[in-house]
């Protein structure tokens, strides 16, 4: 019998709180992994960074490190025999700042904006990197243009030299967020573990900076006045903490969008790729741009963390207040109300605000972290593109200060670990890959059957988008007319 058949039963001859199986643990990577070049047995070391709390007990603080291995991999290699890569962790223990060892089993349930697939056994898979967008534009190309030589000569120029194919392996660096769950309970120590609850309002603070958003807008418009993202975090600090905060957690802060801007992200479109720095558009508050946006990504930049932020006239006890608009962007949307193409929101808003929180606390940049109840907010809203947003109205309030404390979150080893072979492998890799996509999908049947379903899912997205709006519209009335019987 393994591991996981003992666990069980060893975990209830030891003292301590239960973690029940299932449990989710929020992990930063602290060593790369790779298809190409991670093996079965390597470890992987992590870095818890939101503590598990149960009721006022820590669990297990932040900051907590893990360490697992590499189950399995499967690597493309040249894409003679696979044309995808795969992967799977294993965490096998928890070290708390004690030097406390909880023995865990546990799984990865997502990767944080990643292209990748997790299965829900914990396999990470690739997608088919001749799937990608320019792969198949070339593929319709072809079709239009018949065997004309001289255009196949020009298709593979563009697709050698302008546009490659996106990196089949599968290489996540130090710095990945990812999402585990337990495959089975785990005890964790008495007194329920070592970390500290971050401080909270108390009655005069709250009191005052209820006043204060009071008079504050609930939402941003877009530019036609549409209604759009909810203000869900308040900031209190100097424009230097904010930076400060932001950057040490990993986030990176977005230039105002030019034709260079636009230029790049459209590249990684094409290649499917991450893009740290890929333009937003303009949402205003009180008719006003963010004077501040930052977003967290990884390797697809159809997904990202972001947050726009505006300073306000108004301060706390003399320090400066901002506000900001947090949403998590899981994929690209079309056709949506003034925008051919944008991007579409993960609908439980909340989560993404208390993400936001959760990286400041672990970077060791908070002094003060509360949430603020506001009952007169909407639950249930869209915003200005038609995307649904749920939300419990509160308002995350979060005091800055100067890292004086050590972060939480380790600084990364330069650990060589090549994500990919050296240039004449990788151009080798490339033509076998895109040869197979040829032979296999470059013909009328394929690229017929690819239109209908893209049309087809489109025209199904469209509908549920349809539905959930007039859903939501009965629901919008009926909270006005109780307002006016109210009243």
């Amino acid at each position: 019998m393994g591991f996981l058949a003992y666990l069980p039963l060893l975990m209830t001859l030891l003292p301590g709180r239960e973690i029940p199986a299932g449990t989710h643990l929020e992990i930063r990577l602290t060593t790369p992994v790779g298809t190409y070049a991670s093996k079965p047995g390597s470890t992987v070391s992590a870095v818890l960074t939101a503590a598990v709390i149960a009721g006022d007990h820590v669990l297990l603080p932040a900051g907590s490190t893990l360490a697992g291995e590499v189950k399995s991999v499967r690597r493309v290699g040249l894409g003679i025999v696979h044309e995808t890569a795969e992967i799977e962790l294993e965490f096998q223990q928890v070290t708390l700042s004690g030097s406390t060892t909880i023995p865990i089993s546990a799984r990865v349930i997502e990767v944080d904006n990643a292209r990748e697939r997790v299965a829900p056994d914990g396999r990470i898979y690739e997608q088919r990197s001749t799937a990608s967008l320019s792969t198949r534009a070339s593929g319709y190309v072809r079709m239009a243009v018949g065997l004309n030589v001289h255009a196949q000569l020009g298709i593979w120029a563009v697709k050698s030299v302008v546009v490659n194919i996106p990196e089949p392996e599968i290489y996540y660096p130090a710095g990945a967020e990812m999402t585990l769950a337990l495959n089975a309970r785990s005890w964790a120590p008495e007194p329920g573990g070592a970390g500290a609850m971050p401080r909270t309002l108390i009655g005069d603070e709250l009191a005052a900076l209820d006043g204060l958003t009071g008079a504050m807008p609930e939402r941003t418009t877009n530019r036609s006045r549409r209604a759009s993202d909810l203000i869900n975090v308040m900031f209190i600090g100097t424009r230097e903490q904010l930076s400060a905060a932001f950057l040490a957690a990993g986030w990176s802060e977005t230039p105002r969008a030019n034709l260079a801007s636009h230029l790049r992200n459209i590249r990684a479109v094409l290649e499917e790729e991450g893009n740290r720095t890929a333009p937003m558009s303009t949402l205003l508050l009180d008719g006003e741009a963010p004077d501040m946006m930052w977003q967290k990504g990884l390797n697809d930049v159809g997904k990202r963390h972001h947050i726009r932020i505006w300073k306000r006239k108004e301060t706390s006890n003399g320090q400066e207040i901002w506000v900001g608009a947090a949403t998590h962007d899981v994929d690209f949307a079309y056709l949506r109300p003034g925008m051919p193409v944008t991007h579409r929101i993960a609908p439980e808003i909340d989560r993404e605000r208390d993400k936001v929180v959760r990286d400041l606390q672990f970077a060791s940049c908070v002094d003060l972290a509360d949430w603020m109840e506001r009952p007169e907010v909407s639950r249930e809203m869209h915003n200005a593109t038609g995307d649904r947003m749920t939300t419990d109205g509160r308002l995350a309030v979060v005091r800055l200060r100067d890292r004086r404390a050590p972060q939480l979150s380790v600084e990364f080893p330069l650990e060589p670990l090549p994500a990919h072979g050296k240039r004449m492998e990788r151009f080798a890799r490339r033509e076998i890959l895109s040869m197979r996509n040829e032979l296999i999908r470059n013909n009328s049947y394929w690229r017929s059957y690819e239109a209908i379903r893209f049309a087809v899912t489109a025209a199904r997205r469209h509908k549920e988008q349809e539905v959930e709006l007039a859903k939501a519209e009965p629901k919008a009335l009926e909270r006005v007319t109780g307002l006016v019987a109210l009243r």
